[in-house]
């Protein structure tokens, strides 16, 4: 009798222990991971909710103390915060100060200064930096330090630098740091300006009493102005006087025939315009001419004065004259022609008339570059010596 051997089993490996613990600990080992991707999606929205408050807190400040062209106009980075400043005034500031936080106050403060330096309230300027130094005395804008939050300019190249050409000449030099802090900086600007004196040939000139004035009316409602004839230019002062003088004075009927003023590249070019071509009594602009002799010419007269604004100076000519009928009147301060032009008389009355007609609309390719004509006609209605 024989008997069959028992069926062999196939051999089972058994789960290890990182089977048997993930199998056990896998639903909480999922709610692990997923608790924290949601904390870094909170921790993420949370950091980017206030990363965003911040920036609306801080670009609201910079709008408040006039940097917000900075950032959104380039060319305004250009700017000092000074220039920027003459926009705002002090009241306005000072209701910023008042609702600034901690981080927020120093800075307005010492622009409160830099406003009051514009005002030259040199009392104001020193008040705003003693609170500043008092309430905020470790702060980066009052500590001192080798080299403290500052303006630097560089080191201008002289002529012969200057003509090399660009590959050529030395790198840029900046001058020198100053050690201090930026508030001691400020002070010693104020003191610079409360000892300086205007050297003498930058002076004014004063008008003498018995000036001969001259009236110009304008056409367009940009109202009138008012010049004094000076003495340093005798030849030029007798030759627009006759002009002036008459029935039928020789600017009667003379539209403005060029206009200039600062551009959003080029902000420091100054107002300025001119008119006295003849061919301008024309409504026809197309018969106007520019390059017409002047049949008033005096010799030129070197003299003293200055292109500060409202200087009036004659059109140069060849040879060495000047056309006693072709004005020149600068609105705001022009000292790049000084000794080029010569300056015969003074506005003393109108002055923000003539600015108006400098801001008058010219076209789109005029307005870019600064200077033209104005689109409307603007023309000198009267002419009066007064006396």
């Amino acid at each position: 009798m024989t008997s069959n051997p028992p069926p062999t089993t196939a051999a089972t490996q058994a789960p290890n222990a990182i089977e048997l613990l993930w199998e056990r600990y896998k639903s909480l080992a999922n709610v692990i991971v997923l608790a924290i991707v949601v904390a870094l999606g909170v921790n993420y929205a949370l950091a980017y909710m206030e990363r965003k408050a911040n920036d609306e807190k801080w670009s609201k400040f910079s709008a408040s103390v006039g940097l917000e062209k900075a950032y959104v106009d380039l060319t305004g980075g250009f700017s000092s915060l000074t220039e920027q400043l003459t926009s705002l005034d002090a009241a306005a500031l000072k209701a910023e100060l008042a609702k600034a936080d901690a981080a927020q106050k120093p800075y307005v403060l010492l622009t409160l200064a830099r406003r009051a330096i514009l005002d030259k309230d040199w009392a104001e300027a020193d008040a705003q930096l003693a609170t500043l130094e008092k309430d905020f005395p470790n702060h980066s804008l009052v500590r001192a330090s080798k080299y403290p939050i500052q303006s630097r300019d560089m080191i201008k190249k002289d002529k012969d630098e200057l003509a090399k050409p660009a590959g050529e000449r030395d790198e840029p030099q900046w001058k020198p740091t100053q050690e201090g802090s930026a508030v001691s900086l400020m002070r010693a600007q104020i003191a610079a300006a409360k000892n300086f004196a205007e050297p003498a040939h930058f002076a004014k000139p004063q008008i003498p009493a018995d000036a001969t004035k001259v009236k110009f009316e304008l056409s367009n409602n940009y109202g009138s102005f008012t010049i004094a004839l000076l003495p340093q230019a005798p030849l030029h002062r007798e030759a627009f006087l006759k002009l002036a003088q008459g029935e039928n004075p020789f600017w009667k009927g003379l539209a403005i025939d060029e206009i200039r003023r600062p551009t959003k590249t080029m902000k420091k070019l100054p107002h300025e315009l001119h008119f006295g071509f003849a061919s301008t009594k024309d409504d026809d602009r197309t018969k106007w001419n520019d390059k017409e002799p002047s049949t008033n010419l005096v010799e030129f007269e070197k003299n003293p004065l200055s292109h500060f604004a409202g200087a009036v100076s004659a059109r140069n000519e060849a040879d060495g004259k000047s056309c006693a009928d072709r004005l020149w009147i600068a609105v705001d301060d022009t000292p790049r022609y000084d000794g080029e032009r010569v300056v015969f008389a003074w506005v003393v009355d109108g002055l923000d008339n003539l600015k108006k007609v400098c801001e008058a609309t010219m076209s789109a390719q005029e307005e870019e570059q600064g200077r033209g004509k104005p689109s409307d006609t603007i023309r000198v209605t009267a002419v009066s010596v007064l006396q």
